[in-house]
C-alpha cells in the first residue's frame, strides 16, 4: 500500500455516505417500531413511518446532518397539538392546558396552525399589569404526568414571538413544578429562555432537572412562565410549537400527541449474513466514522457509535461516547476478556464533527478522534463476528441518538498517520 499525504490508495470495502446520498444502502437492515420525526431537505417537520430511516437535516441552515439513530422515548405531554383550542378573546386553550395570572394582563388564544410543519398555538398576552407577577401557561394538568424524585426529564418546546414585541417583560422560563399526588407543588426549577422572532423550527430551548422533592413528589407539571412588572403597557403573542417532557438527560425528536402520552420507538440499522461478509476481513481492518451528537450524555452513561459482533457482548468491537469525561473510546472483547480499550484525549461536545477511525489486527490496535493523539493497545487476539451495528451494540442498549453521516471499511489495518489524517 503506497500512500500520499497520509491518506491511503487503498478503497474502502464499505462506504455509507449517509449524509450526501440520503438513503439506505441495501444491505442495511432496519427497524423502528412506531412513527418518528426529522426535517426533510426544505427544513419541514415530517413524519416517517414505522421502520423507515430518517435523514435529518438542520431546519435553519438546510444542511443534511445524516441518519438520524435515537433511543426510545416517551413524551408525556398528553396533546402537544393542542387539540381543543379555540381561538377567541380569550378562547379555549387546548385540553389538559391552563393558563394564571396574577397580572392583571389577558391571555388570548388568538390563532392555531402549523409553520414548518410544526403545530402551533400563538397566545397573546395584552393589557397594562395591575400587579407584579406571572403570567403561566400551564402544558398538563397538576396530576397528568406521574414521576418520582431523583429521576432526570427534559422539557422542550419550539418557540418564537408571533407579534408584537417582549417591551416591558421580564424573564420568561420554563418551569418544572414537582407535585404531590394531589397535584399540589412541592418544588420547582427555571429555566430561562430568550425567545427569537426567527421561523418557528430554528428555536428549541430544552430544560433537563433532577426531580429534587423527596418521597411526596407524584407528579411534574410542565409550563411557561411570563414574569411582568406592574403599571407596564404589553402587547406580545408567543407562538408555542410541540412542547415536550421526555424522561432523559436530553431532550429528543419531537413526538406529536393528541390524547395520550406516546413513546417514539427506538432506531436499529445493522448488516448481518454476505451483506456483512462481502466486504468485512477478519484478520485486519479500519472503521473510518463521522458523526454528530445533538446533546451530551450523562456522566456515567454510554452511548454507542458502531459496533462489530456475533451478536453478543462476549465478541466485539466497540466504540463508543462515555459521558465520563465526554471521550469517544474503544473497546476489542474476544471470548468474553476484553483485549483492548483505547482512550481517546479530549471532551466531544455537542452538534460538531466527531470523526473517529479505530483499527485492528493481532496484537495491533488503534484509535484516533478528530486527527489528534493516537491510542494503541499493542496486545490481543481478535473476536470472531458476523455483523455490525450502526448506532448501537449488539447488547442493545446505549443507542447512539445524534447522526451518523459517513461509516466506512478498509481491509487493512491502516498506518497511524493515516488514522490520523482520515479524522483531522
Amino acid at each position: 500500500m503506497s500512500l500520499s499525504n497520509n491518506f491511503p490508495t487503498i478503497l474502502p470495502t464499505l462506504l455509507l455516505d449517509f449524509a450526501n446520498v440520503g438513503r439506505l444502502d441495501p444491505r442495511i437492515t432496519f427497524t423502528r417500531a412506531s412513527d418518528a420525526t426529522y426535517f426533510n431537505s426544505l427544513g419541514v417537520l415530517t413524519t416517517a413511518s414505522s421502520g423507515v430511516a430518517r435523514f435529518d437535516y438542520n431546519p435553519s441552515t438546510l444542511q443534511p446532518r445524516g441518519l438520524l439513530i435515537e433511543e426510545q422515548r416517551t413524551n408525556s405531554i398528553r396533546n402537544n397539538t393542542g387539540q381543543g383550542a379555540v381561538a377567541g378573546t380569550p378562547g379555549t386553550l387546548p385540553t389538559n392546558w391552563a393558563q394564571s395570572n396574577n397580572t392583571g394582563l389577558t391571555a388570548n388564544v388568538v390563532g392555531t396552525g402549523t409553520e414548518n410543519g410544526i403545530t402551533y398555538i400563538d397566545l397573546q398576552i395584552v393589557g397594562t399589569s395591575t400587579g407584579t407577577g406571572q403570567t403561566n401557561v400551564f402544558l398538563e394538568t397538576g396530576t397528568g404526568v406521574a414521576a418520582l424524585t431523583a429521576q432526570v426529564w427534559s422539557y422542550s418546546s419550539y418557540l418564537k414571538v408571533q407579534a408584537g414585541s417582549l417591551t416591558n417583560i421580564g424573564t420568561i422560563n420554563l418551569v418544572l413544578q414537582e407535585n404531590n399526588s394531589g397535584g399540589s407543588a412541592v418544588t420547582a426549577g427555571t429555566q430561562a429562555v430568550t425567545i427569537p422572532t426567527t421561523a418557528l423550527g430554528s428555536y428549541r430551548p430544552t430544560f433537563t432537572r433532577t426531580l429534587s422533592g423527596g418521597a411526596t413528589v407524584a407528579a411534574l407539571r410542565p409550563y411557561i412562565q411570563i414574569n411582568i412588572d406592574t403599571g407596564l403597557a404589553v402587547n406580545v403573542t408567543i407562538r408555542i410549537g410541540l412542547p415536550q417532557l421526555e424522561q432523559g438527560a436530553f431532550a429528543t425528536s419531537v413526538i406529536p400527541t393528541t390524547t395520550t402520552a406516546l413513546t417514539r420507538n427506538a432506531d436499529v440499522a445493522s448488516m448481518t449474513g454476505t451483506n456483512f461478509s462481502s466486504w468485512y476481513n477478519q484478520t485486519e481492518g479500519t472503521v473510518v466514522c463521522n458523526a454528530q451528537r445533538y446533546a451530551l450524555i450523562a456522566s456515567g452513561a454510554f452511548a454507542n457509535l458502531w459496533s462489530i459482533s456475533d451478536n453478543t457482548g462476549n465478541e466485539q468491537y466497540l466504540v463508543y461516547n462515555t459521558g465520563t469525561g465526554q471521550r469517544m473510546d474503544g473497546l476489542v472483547i474476544d471470548g468474553g476478556s476484553g483485549q483492548a480499550t483505547l482512550l481517546t484525549t479530549g471532551a466531544i461536545t455537542a452538534n460538531t464533527a466527531i470523526n473517529t477511525a479505530f483499527a485492528y489486527k493481532v496484537n495491533d490496535f488503534a484509535m484516533v478522534r478528530n486527527g489528534g493523539a493516537v491510542a494503541t493497545d499493542t496486545s490481543g487476539s481478535l473476536p470472531t463476528v458476523d455483523r455490525l451495528y450502526i448506532g448501537a451494540s449488539a447488547v442493545g442498549s446505549g443507542l447512539w441518538t445524534g447522526y451518523i453521516q459517513r461509516l466506512s471499511f478498509y481491509p487493512q489495518r491502516l498506518p497511524n498517520a493515516t488514522l490520523q489524517a482520515l479524522t483531522a
